[in-house]
């Protein structure tokens, strides 16, 4: 077994440790525990884009000390901070018959579609929700012989993540369903997958030890197989129900499938030893309300974050890393 001298960890707030205090997070009760030192390069409201560049800047500048490094990496919510005019969202029908019926935003303003009678997407009223006061989930989107597809998204919605009206995702009066969200959420699940798969090959290609955790929304525990690490058996099955489709109330918030996402076998890719990939860190202390649990609905307090502490080290151990 490897002896490190180091723990590395990034992420966004839940690894930083927002509104809780340092020495009660999860990454400096867990460095105690193994007896290494810290190094937390996590900043909140980051996403993805900065952790693998932060952490590619660690490692080119630290290389003499990578052996006696080992990495955790979070990752944040479903919507945050992706590259959206690269990511294929922009309906079309010129590669249809290869099942590619999204392009980016550079390729379909080259190419557009065949019919343009078509497509129907969402109508040009500007007009406000006047319950959520919100705009729309779209944005003017491509002018293309004349006429505006109005197919640039916003933000994707985060699942039932903040249900308020900074990630409203419902359309018009009506509060209907954008009409192409369901495909258009596979091929941001498709980028993640790509994002994360890519960057555990560099890791592992540089032999940089290290370890990747779902902080808000399931990528790598996209299975939803979780294990029961809560104080509860009823948390537990809040947890199972809060990530499934299975619902009866037409209220809900937009409930994702995760569970048959067409891209799995690229989050399947992962070695196992380097991925934990039956837990979201946040859905260890979200349905606990008092304040050393669950300080302000989205981060961890003391109790949440020792929780984390002891789920982590539990894996760290299981898959021989300590």
């Amino acid at each position: 077994m490897k002896k490190y001298k180091y723990l590395v960890v990034n992420g966004c707030s839940q690894t930083w440790g927002e509104n809780c205090r340092i020495d009660k997070t999860w990454a400096v009760r867990l460095a105690e525990r193994l007896g290494l030192e810290l190094i937390n390069l996590a900043t909140p409201g980051s996403g993805w884009i900065k952790l693998r560049t932060s952490t590619t800047s660690f490692i080119l500048h630290n290389k003499d000390i990578l052996d006696e490094c080992f990495f955790i990496l979070q990752k944040s919510t479903l919507q945050r901070l992706y590259d959206e005019e690269h990511l294929p969202i922009y309906r079309t029908d010129v590669w249809e018959k290869y099942n590619m019926k999204y392009l980016q935003l550079q390729d379909f303003s080259v190419m557009g579609v065949n019919d343009h009678e078509k497509f129907g997407y969402p109508p040009s009223d500007t007009s406000r929700d006047e319950h959520q006061n919100c705009t729309f989930l779209y944005d003017r989107g491509v002018i293309q012989n004349g006429r505006e597809k109005w197919m640039k998204l916003i933000q994707f919605p985060e699942h039932k993540h903040y249900p308020h009206c900074r990630n409203t995702w419902r359309l018009g009066d009506e509060n209907t369903y954008p009409p192409y969200i369901d495909e258009q959420f596979e091929e941001l699940m498709a980028y993640w997958a790509m994002e994360i798969l890519s960057f555990h090959t560099f890791l592992k290609h540089m032999n940089v030890d290290h370890i990747m955790v779902d902080g808000y929304s399931p990528f790598l525990s996209y299975k939803l197989n979780f294990r029961n690490y809560y104080v509860t058996d009823d948390e537990f099955e809040y947890v199972k129900k809060f990530w499934s489709v299975e619902t009866d109330d037409p209220f809900e918030e937009k409930v994702y499938d995760f569970k048959n996402i067409k891209a799995g076998w690229m989050f399947d890719s992962i070695d196992s030893e380097y991925k934990i990939d039956d837990v979201v860190l946040w859905s260890l202390y979200q349905f606990r309300r008092q304040k050393p649990w669950n300080v302000d609905g989205g981060h961890a307090g003391p109790k949440g974050m020792k929780l984390i502490t002891d789920v982590i080290e539990k894996n760290l151990k299981e898959k021989g890393w300590f």
